[in-house]
Parts: C-alpha cells; sequence; structure tokens
C-alpha cells in the first residue's frame, strides 16, 4: 500500500498519455476503419480463438458507435454513443443474436453517449455520459423499452461525465470521472430513485478520475485512470469509509486504470499503460499485487480497456493492439497467455474497448457501427 501523496506528481502526466492513447485511437478509427463489414469473416482463427461473425449497424438498429455490451439473463443489452441508443439481443443462442428492440434518447430520456448498463429486477440503469446522467428505464416488456425517471449532474451530486456503474444491494455507485466522485445512488424505488451521498477526491480518498466499481463483501473497490484503486468499507452505504489506497507507483500496474472485475480473492485489472494487474484482495487493508502482464506488440495488450472472466480463462481486448487476448488464469499468480488474435482490417477487434464472454464465445465492441463474435475453445 502507498501514499497517496507519492503520487500527486504523477498525475498530470498519465491524463496526458491517456488523453493522448484515446486521440490517437480516434484518430485512427475515423481515417482507417473500413465503412463495411461483413456479417461473417472466414479464416481468421488462431489456436483458440476464431473470429466468427459481425453484427452490423442497419436501419432498424441503434448501432451507430457500438460502445459497451451488458448480459441479463438470455438477453444482451448494447450501448450506442453516435446514436445515443440502447438495443436489446436475444443470446439464447450466442452464436446467432437476434434483435428485439431499441431505445434512443430524447427529451424525455437521458441517453447521450450511454455508457454502462446495470440492472435491478426488472429496470435497467443506464449511466449517460454526455447528459451526466443515470437513466432508469423499464425492461419489463422487451419489445417497448419505457423510460421511467433520471437523475442529472449538479454541483452537489457529481455525476459529470459519469463512467461505470455497478449495483450492490439496494444501491447503485456510480463513477462521476470529470467531478473525481463517487456518487452513491439509493435505488430500493426504482421509480424514486435518491441521491444519497457523493464522496469526492481529496487527500485521503484516491478518486481522481474514477472509472468503474468491484464489490467483494462489504467494500467497493473503485479503479481510476490517473491514481489506482480506492478502497472503501460501504458497509454502511450511506456513509462509505475510506480503507486503503493501492496507489500507481513503479511496479504496480495500475498506470491509466480502466476496469476491474473481482473474483474470489482476486481483483484483476486492465490499464491503457501497464495492461494486466492481478491483486490479492483477501485482506482489503492490504492488497497486494501477485502478478501483472505489461503491453508488447506481439501479446496484444496495448492499451487494454477492457475484460471478462469465464472460468480459468481471462479475455482482454485493447484500444491500439486491435487485438482479443485469452489468458489461463488458474493459478493467478502465474497468468499464462493461451492465445491473440488480431484485427487484419476486416474485423471489430479493431479499437477493442468493451468484451463480453457468452457461453463459447466473447462478444467486443469499439465504437465502430456494430460489435463482432469470436468463437474460442478451451483446450
Amino acid at each position: 500500500m502507498l501514499n497517496k501523496n507519492n503520487n500527486s506528481g504523477k498525475i498530470g502526466v498519465w491524463l496526458i498519455i491517456i488523453l493522448v492513447v484515446a486521440g490517437v485511437g480516434i484518430l485512427v478509427w475515423q481515417f482507417l476503419i473500413p465503412e463495411e463489414v461483413s456479417e461473417t469473416v472466414d479464416e481468421k482463427t488462431s489456436e483458440h480463438l476464431s473470429y466468427f461473425r459481425s453484427i452490423n449497424d442497419n436501419e432498424t438498429m441503434a448501432l451507430a458507435g457500438t460502445h459497451e455490451l451488458w448480459l441479463k439473463g438470455k438477453y444482451l443489452y448494447v450501448t450506442s454513443v453516435k446514436e445515443h441508443g440502447l438495443n436489446v439481443f436475444d443470446v439464447s443462442d450466442p452464436a446467432n443474436p437476434k434483435y428485439i428492440s431499441s431505445i434512443s434518447d430524447n427529451k424525455e430520456i437521458l441517453m447521450k453517449k450511454p455508457h454502462s448498463v446495470m440492472f435491478s429486477n426488472d429496470y435497467a440503469f443506464i449511466s449517460s455520459t454526455g447528459d451526466s446522467a443515470i437513466q432508469v428505464v423499464d425492461v419489463s416488456d422487451l419489445a417497448n423499452l419505457l423510460p421511467v425517471m433520471s437523475i442529472q449532474d449538479s454541483e452537489a451530486i457529481g455525476l459529470k461525465g459519469v463512467h461505470g456503474i455497478s449495483i450492490n444491494g439496494n444501491y447503485l455507485y456510480a463513477a462521476g470521472s470529470a467531478d473525481n466522485a463517487l456518487v452513491v445512488i439509493d435505488i430500493s424505488d426504482p421509480t424514486n430513485i435518491k441521491h444519497v451521498i457523493t464522496l469526492f477526491d481529496n487527500e485521503e480518498l484516491s478518486l481522481n478520475a474514477p472509472h468503474q466499481v468491484a464489490f467483494i463483501g462489504n467494500y467497493a473497490y473503485v479503479i481510476t485512470a490517473t491514481e489506482g484503486i480506492e478502497i472503501l468499507d460501504i458497509s454502511d452505504p450511506t456513509n462509505p469509509k475510506h480503507v486503503a489506497a493501492f496507489v500507481d507507483d513503479e511496479g504496480i500496474a495500475l498506470n491509466g486504470g480502466h476496469n476491474i472485475e473481482i473474483v474470489g480473492n482476486y481483483a484483476y485489472t486492465v490499464s491503457y499503460v501497464d495492461g494486466l494487474g492481478i491483486f490479492d484482495v483477501s485482506n482489503p487493508k492490504s492488497p497486494k499485487q501477485i502478478a501483472s502482464i505489461y503491453p508488447t506488440e506481439e501479446n496484444g495488450l496495448l492499451a487494454a480497456a477492457d475484460l471478462d472472466i469465464s472460468g480459468k480463462y481471462l479475455f482482454i481486448v485493447s484500444e491500439v493492439g486491435n487485438a482479443m487476448v485469452m489468458i489461463d488464469i488458474s493459478d493467478p499468480a502465474n497468468p499464462i497467455i493461451k492465445d491473440t488474435i488480431k484485427d487484419d482490417g476486416t474485423t471489430f477487434l479493431w479499437n477493442g474497448h468493451f468484451t463480453k464472454v457468452i457461453g463459447d464465445y466473447v462478444y467486443v465492441a469499439g465504437l465502430q457501427d456494430g460489435f463482432g463474435i469470436v468463437k474460442f475453445s478451451k483446450e
């Protein structure tokens, strides 16, 4: 565990690096990505990974600038930052997703540049980065998605530039990235959600540019783009308390943190600068890094943006590596890259930003006009 103040001089430098990486990705996307991607792609096969299919935007679906992919039961919810929309697909057959319906931003719906989607019973909660808001949608009838209500940013709330959101019990935790804040919202009544408390970055809390939140027991782990991981005791959600901060430093794989997932006593992180980090969080007061894989052009982890885990395998997509990487984490202290598959100019692996494992398939989105499906074999 490191002191936050020891890292303060590095924050501006790494923020610049992250912005430059993101800017390069956008410029390359504008000039190099092909206008059309075929629905099926042949001979894109590696040892364990094979590019299986592309789902393209059309006049029916709102998939322009496909951003993130979220699963609820047998249904996949896909966000679009160009059309400011939320799409629903039936993925009971992961190889053959079937479009059901869409809902898009308008005067009554705050869904400009939708980011993350979380669920509680028959309600979806969408973080709207463009509107700095949380929008609630009734998804009980998938053919007829209905807006319910929303909470928008104010000086006191701290939702400006909201990115990742997560739900724990009756509370939603939102990363207000532009406000350097973690916002807690009571969602016990989805038709009347209420702001509870906001924690802002300060000398004690490492909440500069928070991006995503994960939970284990009564603890929340907040990964940030410029500092590392802030650990909070949320046994009382109305009054979260600082427990520890695992702050980026030399040898710690947290530069440009982008996402975090916790399985058992281990936290797995991806970052734009440092690739994959694995941490033992069995003692929240003293987390320990036990392994990391740093990015190279060959391993496909340059600007690692997102990860998902299925059994003993972890999948990472990267924005600069334009790749999907399959890693064996059966021994978390010794992760082994099993396979890497890269974009060749015809797939949606380009600018890989978000990924979701469904059965024996891994879906990937990268702010293009559609999403891709990769099939994987375990042995």
